[in-house]
């Protein structure tokens, strides 16, 4: 009991030399009880960066290797590289994290690392800085997981680690989870340009065309085939945005040099040169009358414009019918117009 005191009462005793601290460490091990064990390991956690705790933690490893936890052989194998790691025992644990196949959340139960302490907080900031590059951590570990971890960080942290994920991906390779959670907390970049500055211009255009996708899939989710969604998502590398209009679904789909409307009810769309578009179309969807209307067909119809020029400006290009052999007949005339072919 006498020995158990030396650890119970204000260790690593703050206004003692380190020599006679270390002492101390000495003789909590040399009278070593599974009780000074589990209490050094709590002390740990809450305090691993403290020079004599690493030095009691080694030595008491060194006797037992942490029976009082009961690992499984691989976890035990782990925790063993991790106490010989020659940048101390946190950055161990933080290597053999990223390293096991046991979820990361089984690992901290089975090490009984507690909530909220200095180690907890060290090996997720540590997991999540290598592991968000790591397609194999967000399997393991599940986006649910991740988008948890990430929600805790202050948003200059946030950027930092999130960085990370979307500096190494295509849009194709993003996972929805994450990328929700990263248009919630900054916005759309179309909106709020200057929250998005720390992304190279790559990485930017790969989050706008990813919020392409999405508000494709939400045009046409009711498309019972997704012809018309796998159709335009081969064509996303050239959008510049797309806008929707939620009652009736109606989307603008900027390109360079034109735009097309498409309604979320399968018809027609409709080609405008981008000029005519700005000036003459897109200002009808913020007027009164298409705002106040109450009938789909009424709001849709005035956007169906079919005048090639208006007060000198070019206008309506081509209605395309999405009716018989019609991807054959779209794919000619968006990529001449991709080509600047009107």
């Amino acid at each position: 009991m006498e020995v158990l005191m030396l650890i119970y009462e204000d260790y690593p005793f703050p206004d003692e030399s380190l020599d006679t601290v270390y002492k101390i460490n000495q003789i909590l091990t040399a009278r070593y009880s599974i009780e000074v064990g589990k209490t050094a390991w709590v002390l740990f956690q809450h305090g691993y960066e403290e020079p004599v705790l690493e030095d009691l933690l080694q030595r008491i490893y060194s006797i037992d290797r942490f029976a009082f936890l009961g690992l499984e052989d691989e976890l035990q194998h782990h925790l063993d590289q991790a106490f010989v790691n020659n940048q101390g025992t946190a950055e161990g644990l933080a290597a053999a994290l990223f390293q096991m196949e046991m979820k990361t959340q089984d690992v901290l139960i089975s090490l009984r690392i507690e909530k909220d302490s200095k180690l907890e907080a060290y090996l997720m900031r540590e997991l999540l800085e290598r592991g968000l590059a790591d397609d194999r951590i967000i399997r393991r570990d599940g986006t649910d997981f991740i988008v948890r971890l990430l929600d805790k960080y202050s948003m200059d942290d946030y950027k930092v680690l999130i960085k990370n994920y979307l500096e190494l991906r295509k849009y194709q390779q993003f996972h929805n989870m994450i990328l929700q959670q990263a248009v919630d907390r900054l916005r759309d970049p179309r909106e709020r340009a200057v929250d998005w500055q720390f992304l190279s211009s790559a990485a930017l255009k790969e989050v706008n065309s990813w919020m392409i996708r999405k508000k494709l899939q939400v045009l046409f989710e009711k498309d019972p085939d997704n012809k018309r969604l796998n159709y335009w998502k081969q064509f996303i590398d050239y959008m510049q945005h797309v806008e929707l209009i939620q009652d009736p679904m109606i989307a603008f789909i900027y390109f360079d040099k034109f735009a097309v409307v498409e309604f979320g009810e399968m018809g027609a769309a409709y080609f405008y040169h981008i000029e005519g578009f700005n000036s003459l179309i897109y200002p009808i969807s913020n007027s009164s009358a298409f705002r106040n209307s109450r009938s789909r067909q009424n709001k849709e119809s005035m956007l169906k414009v079919t005048e090639e020029n208006r007060n000198g400006i070019p206008l309506f290009i081509v209605k395309l019918d999405h009716r018989g052999n019609w991807v054959y007949k779209f794919d000619y005339y968006t990529r001449e117009y991709l080509n600047g072919a009107f």
